[in-house]
């Protein structure tokens, strides 16, 4: 690597305390290295066995059952949530029902249905409660 000293130019401000010695020529090379390494049996071994693939046939196990359990999980969760509509308790339905009722047609126009149902059952109940509470003041 060699570099050139600074010439001074106008956009330099002359007030550093920059030494001359910073921009003097400067000369690297690259040590040639001639030292060896010797492995032990045990390095040797460790080695080969670093480069071996793990077998984790017990993570590959709990993996799946893991995916199992997220299935059975979401599919409790779209019954219950269709129960729960069916019954008329439903506060809303959850992501896994959602999915379900965007990707199956008769079950999402089924629980249009119901629910219009529903809030026709509830209109219905609505005017009959407040016509008897009219027919008991008059």
């Amino acid at each position: 690597m060699h570099i050139q000293p600074l010439r001074h130019s106008p956009s330099v401000s002359p007030q550093k305390n920059v030494s001359n010695a910073e921009f003097a020529h400067v000369q690297t090379s690259t040590p040639v290295s001639t030292d060896t390494v010797t492995l032990s049996r045990d390095a040797k071994q460790l080695e080969a066995n670093a480069q071996k693939p793990a077998e984790m046939p017990a993570l590959r196990d709990n993996i799946e059952t893991l995916v199992e359990l997220k299935h059975a999980k979401m599919k409790y969760q779209v019954i219950a949530d269709m129960t729960n509509i069916a019954t008329g308790t439903s506060q809303g339905i959850s992501a896994p029902t959602a999915y379900y009722l965007s990707h199956n047609e008769d079950a999402r126009a089924m629980t249009v249905n119901h629910l219009a149902q529903q809030q026709q059952v509830n209109t219905m109940q609505i005017y009959a409660e407040t016509s008897k509470n009219i027919n008991e003041w008059a």
